[in-house]
């Protein structure tokens, strides 16, 4: 088993801003959609653009718990 070094420690970091911008990113869209809704119910909500951010976000919370994961094991990827 590695150590923990500087690499490890940023790459941590990293995946805990990707682990927090992914709820973010997902409680941002459905606020946008109900919002929208709420003011034009009869507003376009570009479902294909909506559905890239909720994969985004999903993709992006996975890959933050993956980071943090890895690097806790001592295992950089540089």
């Amino acid at each position: 088993m590695n150590s923990i070094q500087t690499a490890n420690i940023v790459l941590i970091f990293i995946g805990l801003v990707l682990l927090a911008s992914g709820p973010y990113i997902l409680y941002r869209t459905i606020f946008g959609l109900i919002q929208s809704r709420r003011e034009d119910p009869t507003a376009n909500l570009h479902f294909f653009s909506n559905f890239l951010n909720i994969v985004i976000a999903v993709l992006f919370f996975m890959a933050g718990g993956l980071f943090i994961i890895n690097n806790l094991r001592g295992n950089p990827l540089g």
